[in-house]
């Protein structure tokens, strides 16, 4: 059958295709860049995080009779548990209580046990009857700071800290944070 002139077949033209991928890539690029969270939001985050984490380890230590330690490491943090021969071990890289890494911009600052630094290398341990003294330890990152605070109660608080950069946090005041 002869094609008539002018007549347009069906579909897009490569042009066409290349064009509309382009603008939906440049669109998404811009939606990943958005909602990309802040400093301040990982710091909060991870402060959460750490919060549970030294409760459920401090459950743990009821449930089974035996203790865990943390220690901040370098760049992050990691919880310990005594082996059968009585030396501190680090838990499995599959296990809740695993070494973890803060995330870029977050620092943990501050770690203290009843109102005294704690040495590096040193561990904070969490027995069956509760925490070795009063804890407090800071994570910090984007203006934020947020105090994890645990004593005898063998409750984890986080504290948003009232001298932060006011643009860093959220427009409403935090409320006091329990972690379980």
């Amino acid at each position: 059958m002869p094609r008539l002139r002018g007549a347009r077949r069906a579909g897009f033209t490569l042009i066409e295709l290349l064009v509309a991928m382009s603008i939906v890539g440049v669109l998404s690029a811009t939606l990943v860049f958005v909602a990309k969270p802040g400093d301040a939001t990982l710091a909060r985050k991870e402060a959460r995080r750490l919060a549970a984490l030294l409760e459920l380890a401090l459950a743990e230590t009821r449930a089974s009779g035996r203790g865990i330690a943390w220690s901040p490491v370098t760049g992050g943090y990691a919880f310990w548990r005594k082996a059968d021969d009585g030396e501190w071990v680090a838990f499995a890289e599959d296990s809740p209580f695993r070494r973890r890494s803060l995330p870029g911009g977050t620092a943990l600052l501050d770690v203290t046990v009843d109102a005294q630094p704690l040495a590096p290398g040193e561990r904070i341990v969490l027995s069956p009857y509760g925490l070795s003294g009063a804890i407090r330890a800071t994570l910090s990152g984007g203006g934020a700071r947020v105090t994890l605070r645990g004593g005898a109660l063998r409750r984890i608080l986080l504290l948003p800290d009232p001298h932060a950069h006011a643009d860093a946090r959220p427009s409403a005041p935090e409320p006091r944070i329990h972690a379980g």
